[in-house]
């Protein structure tokens, strides 16, 4: 399986950049949407983020992600 360096937005190393992974090619968009997902949720609110229905989308889409992430066994190594 070819593996590809993915920077993290969403997960930060004490500099601020974003922390470096290797991850299978084929999963590049799906740990994107869900990092896409995470971003848009933090915004508005985070763990204290009002329960509207923009939020759940949000929440839906991510935890699909994450599902499909753990189904295929696409995990991530720190690089």
């Amino acid at each position: 399986m070819q593996k590809v360096v993915y920077i993290s937005p969403v997960f930060s190393n004490e500099d601020g950049s974003g922390r470096k992974f290797l991850i299978p090619v084929e999963a590049l968009s799906t740990y994107a949407k869900r990092d896409e997902c995470l971003i848009k949720m933090h915004d508005l609110g985070g763990i204290y983020a009002t329960l509207t229905p923009k939020f759940m989308k949000l929440r839906s889409r991510m935890l699909s992600a994450r599902r499909k992430i753990e189904r295929e066994g696409w995990y991530s190594v720190a690089a």
